[in-house]
């Protein structure tokens, strides 16, 4: 049986990346740990909250519009993107066989992460999960 240690990050998509982490930062206190700009309104941030991490994403696609966001016809509003559960498995692969006992599908296969492995499934609403295995 699978066994959840901890909640590891969750990651958000945002539609203003300086408007969140002036919202986050500079308003909720939580710490900046890394950003990264890749193109006009595209970047990426990680944030400190206690031993946890927040990931935000922001992509013009996410983009509100009045009242109703746009991203949301399309099939990308903003809001949750995904949160990671580090799971308690000796491998990857431990991880794995557990999950096809489960009968849960791999929605995205394993990807090698600075501090361990993690693949993601999808919850019955299609909520996207990440799993770690750290090392």
């Amino acid at each position: 049986m699978l066994k959840a240690r901890a909640l590891d990050h969750v990651g958000l998509k945002v539609t203003d990346m300086n408007r969140s982490l002036a919202f986050y930062c500079d308003g909720l206190g939580l710490k900046l740990l890394r950003r990264k700009d890749s193109g006009p309104g595209t970047a990426t941030a990680v944030l400190a909250v206690g031993e946890q991490e927040m990931n935000l994403f922001s992509n013009p696609s996410f983009a509100a519009g009045p009242g109703f966001a746009a991203g949301a016809e399309s099939g990308n509003p903003p809001g949750l993107d995904h949160f990671c559960l580090e799971i308690e498995a000796a491998s990857i692969d431990e991880l794995m066989a557990a999950l096809a006992q489960a009968g849960i599908a791999i929605a995205k296969p394993p990807v090698k992460r600075s501090d361990g492995v993690s693949l993601f499934v999808s919850d019955p609403d299609g909520c996207r999960v990440e799993l770690i295995v750290k090392n």
